[in-house]
């Protein structure tokens, strides 16, 4: 593995639209999938193929047990949003020296995540010219499943600060700087993941639906 990419796994969401569960404090990254809770399924396909693995969770909030490598730390400001999450994890991240050049960022809630998917966005990152390697996925970026340079932690630290959310990271490059941004079409991920599972979040009670129908019912307390 190489040290020049840190993973940033965000578990801090409030999961308002899984509306009718009750995942008590610990949120989606508690939720069982198959056995195993959601977060720690995110970090065991981050970790395949990332050195470090830093988990950015709410203050208080109870976390499943992870693997002894994976580095937990609390945002520092409550109830701000994912964008303020990867401030913190970048400011975390990259505070060893040497500091990595890139993030691999995923929302805790992408259970089906293959390394092989994650493998294939930072070796994509690597080669490019980009700062923000995103995915496609039916049209839409996955910007909480991809690769951005560290470098660009002064400009999120920025649009945390104005309450924005991490498209906005993606609309002021595409908006200003359009050569730093490398769309991944899903056609260059179907080979490696021919249902594109690794992008299936865990937003709503269909989301949960459609997981089963994966065959991996999930199930909470």
């Amino acid at each position: 593995m190489h040290d020049d990419v840190v993973g940033i796994v965000l578990a801090g969401g409030r999961s308002s639209r899984l509306t009718g569960l009750d995942l008590g404090a610990g949120g989606k990254a508690a939720l069982d999938i198959g056995g195993e809770p959601c977060l720690s399924r995110v970090c065991r396909a981050v970790a395949a193929v990332v050195p470090r693995v830093i988990v950015v969770a709410a203050a208080g909030q109870p976390l499943p047990l992870l693997d002894d490598n994976v580095e937990i730390m609390r945002d520092t400001t409550p109830n701000a949003g994912p964008l303020a999450g990867i401030r913190d994890g970048l400011a975390y991240g990259t505070s060893r020296v040497p500091p990595p050049r890139w993030a691999f960022v995923a929302s805790c809630d992408v259970p089906l995540l293959m390394p092989a998917v994650v493998r294939l966005l930072v070796n994509t990152a690597r080669v490019s010219a980009a700062r923000f390697v995103v995915p496609l996925v039916n049209g839409h970026p996955q910007v909480l499943a991809a690769v951005l340079a560290c470098d660009l932690a002064s400009s999120i630290a920025v649009l945390a600060a104005a309450g924005r959310g991490p498209r906005a990271v993606l609309d002021d490059l595409v908006a200003w700087q359009p050569e730093a941004v490398r769309f991944v079409a899903p056609e260059e991920m179907i080979a490696i993941d021919p249902h594109l599972d690794s992008f299936l979040d865990l937003d709503t009670p269909a989301d949960l639906v459609r997981l089963e129908s994966r065959g991996i019912p999930p199930s909470w307390p």
